[in-house]
């Protein structure tokens, strides 16, 4: 089974942003914020590394958004409203396209397929779980991101929702999406963010991720 392999978020923002109707001052700022918050985390960001970094004064940084952390809500508003919604399509549409294997075989695939996603995206999607936690907007901005990015493609989620839930079709989708995310995500937090420096067996670990996703399917 093949592993995705598109380009990371920083690279789909880049390109949405070029396709945006920004000053060129904007586009630098936000380029600049991204790249800074992805490689320091925000915290450790002032405004006047991302001027230095975009090449534009910090003026013009304040001209365009008043506050650092308008700054980080225009970056995720971008994210969750254009990018969430084609992730999933691609996301789903892979894992429909293995309908003819067996149960594990697609959980198997679901588990490599978004752990490279979230390996690869690591550091961006540190942003997102530590920036929520702490700011209520963005914590909503995320969740209806999600929600929106669901019903923009319910068709093909639907029967990726019969796929996985084949022999569990009395289970809503916030189950699903609990059983089959929550051990993953819980992972991402031991490798990403509590544990980076602690060794580990990726492919044990893995294996026992996909054995517990389908102890709560099967």
């Amino acid at each position: 089974m093949r592993v995705m392999g598109n380009k990371t978020i920083l690279e789909d923002y880049e390109e949405i942003l070029g396709n945006k109707k920004l000053t060129n001052g904007q586009e630098k700022a936000l380029l600049s914020a991204i790249n800074l918050f992805a490689k320091q985390g925000y915290d450790a960001t002032s405004t006047a590394q991302i001027a230095k970094n975009a090449g534009v004064s910090e003026a013009t940084i304040f001209k365009y958004y008043s506050t650092k952390e308008k700054l980080l809500l225009e970056i995720i508003n971008l994210i969750t409203t254009e990018l969430f919604p084609k992730f999933q399509r691609k996301f789903f549409s892979e894992v429909n396209e293995v309908s003819d294997k067996s149960l594990k075989e697609i959980i198997t695939f679901i588990v490599i397929n978004r752990f490279e996603f979230m390996k690869k995206n690591h550091q961006i999607l540190r942003i997102f779980i530590q920036e929520s936690l702490t700011k209520i907007k963005i914590r909503q901005m995320v969740s209806e991101g999600f929600v929106e990015a669901i019903k923009s493609n319910q068709e093909i989620f639907t029967e990726f929702r019969k796929l996985v839930g084949s022999k569990h079709p009395d289970y809503d989708a916030i189950v699903l999406v609990r059983i089959i995310t929550g051990p993953m995500i819980a992972y991402f937090l031991q490798r990403f963010i509590f544990a980076p420096n602690v060794p580990c067996d990726e492919k044990r670990d893995l294996d026992l991720i996909i054995t517990q996703i389908l102890s709560g399917l099967e």
